[in-house]
């Protein structure tokens, strides 16, 4: 071989290294780029503590938080799936559940599309602990991904239709008896507690009782009978305020000063005596009126009805006429 064509060949190899070479690096830069690519979505995920507070209803099941697994940069694009979760602090007074979905995270530009999620839901079923309150925390665990959320639940306040009130007068001798009426509508199709609290005209809580009301049924009490006659004090009122609170049994069954669940719908009704107009004393007939039933009144209730029934061994505790 002449030395030109040495040197020409020599050339050529050369150039055919280079572009191996080029190949090569070219390779390399791909997977480094791929590399940063599973750095980027492992290593920069999130790792997040979230505190929020929520209102919910009894018995309704709530939203309490929404998580979405995706790649920092990319979160309105680039879903990595589903990440798992741990209930790490129970609620005392509710349950925890979890459903996914999909849906456009927030913040996204409209037309973004939507990813999947994890949707954590809070259901109150606390109706017998009194509570008024709650919390739980939960984590979300994935590759590069270590949330926790700490969720602190309010109640709403309780449910309405749940507290009845009515009054009774002229509950002396030689005038007609009262009457209070109660009926199970039947929304629910079981059973209720009608927790009657029986006040004289000067506040002073003088009877209560529960009494079981089916659905459907009438109960029929007697204002001198049953709910005047056996007085803490000793003393008869002669007019004086009944309450209602329409609730399911608790874990004492249907006791008024227990922990109970008020729960709608009872509905009540009593007869009025009038002042005499000569012999005769007019009676008149009312529906007892709708009223808010706040958690310090309930506790009130239960409070002052569970003192009855120490102080008064006996006395202070009315009756449940006839009827279911």
């Amino acid at each position: 071989m002449k030395f030109g064509e040495c040197r020409t060949y020599l050339q050529q190899l050369h150039g055919l290294e280079g572009k191996l070479a080029l190949r090569l690096w070219s390779k390399l830069a791909w997977f480094v780029a791929v590399a940063a690519v599973l750095s980027l979505a492992v290593n920069t995920a999130r790792a997040q503590t979230l505190t929020k507070t929520i209102t919910v209803s009894p018995g309704v099941k709530t939203v309490a938080v929404t998580t979405w697994y995706t790649l920092n940069g990319s979160s309105c694009t680039v879903s990595l799936g589903l990440p798992s979760h741990t209930v790490t602090i129970p609620p005392a007074d509710g349950s925890v559940s979890f459903a996914t979905s999909t849906a456009v995270p927030p913040g996204c530009p409209t037309g973004s599309p939507a990813l999947p999620d994890v949707i954590t839901y809070y259901t109150w079923t606390g109706g017998t602990s009194g509570a008024t309150s709650d919390f739980f925390q939960v984590s979300y665990t994935a590759p590069g991904l270590d949330d926790v959320a700490n969720v602190t639940v309010d109640l709403a306040g309780l449910p309405p239709n749940v507290f009845k009130i009515n009054y009774f007068s002229n509950n002396v001798v030689g005038a007609p008896d009262g009457t209070l009426r109660i009926d199970n509508p039947g929304l629910t199709y079981g059973n209720l507690c009608a927790l009657i609290y029986v006040f004289d005209a000067d506040q002073q809580l003088s009877e209560c009782c529960g009494c079981v009301e089916t659905p459907d049924g009438l109960r029929t009490l007697s204002v001198h009978r049953d709910l005047t006659s056996n007085p803490l004090t000793g003393i008869v009122s002669t007019n004086g305020v009944i309450k209602i609170v329409s609730s399911v049994a608790g874990s004492t069954g249907c006791d008024a000063a227990g922990k109970v669940a008020p729960t709608a719908t009872l509905r009540a009704w009593v007869t009025h005596i009038g002042n005499a107009v000569g012999p005769d004393y007019p009676v008149t007939e009312t529906e007892s009126s709708d009223s808010t039933l706040g958690t310090t009144e309930l506790s009130n209730l239960q409070t002052q009805c569970a003192f009855v029934q120490i102080l008064g061994s006996g006395h202070g505790t009315c009756s449940c006429g006839t009827g279911d």
